[in-house]
């Protein structure tokens, strides 16, 4: 899952699921640690929370084009939990290029 909460506290996400499915989000608001590790865990556990709003690919890209990000996490679930922290995209995007498999 990878979360970026945008400086009006907006937080969007991408959710790559077990079956190899996108699922793209928002969500009112920005997350603590203990916000984060809950919503990941409720993911893990298949029940989406409420207050998620379901996006579009393009909606996604029009909520984060052109804006600066505040926090931005790449947390993983299942078997292989790790929570990743970054300070930009360009950070996000250079990770990204060099551990291809995670």
């Amino acid at each position: 899952m990878l979360l970026i909460e945008l400086k009006d506290s907006t937080t969007v996400g991408i959710l790559h699921s077990r079956g190899d499915s996108m699922s793209y989000f928002r969500l009112e608001g920005g997350l603590k640690h203990s916000d984060r590790v809950g919503l990941v865990r409720r993911v893990e556990e298949g029940s989406l929370p409420h207050a998620l709003k379901a996006l579009s690919v393009e909606e996604l890209i029009r909520a984060v084009e052109g804006r600066k990000a505040k926090h931005i996490w790449l947390e993983a679930v299942g078997d292989e939990k790790r929570e990743h922290g970054f300070l930009s995209i360009s950070e996000l995007k250079l990770f990204l290029r060099n551990n291809p498999g995670r």
